[in-house]
């Protein structure tokens, strides 16, 4: 069990570090890489889990906590660049859709 809980640990360590320089293809290896750790600890009935391990799952939801600040800057400021080149203006940006050219 503590091989799991570890390996979790390792995946969301991998995982920020993919967040931290915006590297697209390791964020997404480290997500699938994250899901299947969680998917074996998920398969722990609750009863055989080792006490001795929530200091170490208290530092994974730590982790956790600061990769979803962490996305949440990333979508916020590519949200923001796209306004931006996208011309952003009284409330609309302009895009290629109908309503943003006024079709």
């Amino acid at each position: 069990m503590k091989h799991i809980v570890e390996t979790l640990r390792n995946s969301q360590d991998a995982l920020f570090s993919a967040l931290e320089g915006h590297d697209s293809d390791a964020i997404f290896q480290a997500s699938t890489n994250l899901g299947q750790a969680a998917a074996e600890l998920g398969a722990i009935e609750a009863n055989d889990f080792d006490p001795g391990l929530r200091p170490l799952m208290s530092e994974v939801d730590e982790m956790m906590q600061a990769s979803i600040y962490r996305l949440r800057f990333l979508r916020d400021h590519s949200s923001t660049r796209l306004q931006l080149l996208a011309g952003f203006r009284e409330n609309q940006a302009n895009t290629y859709s109908a309503a943003a050219s006024g079709r």
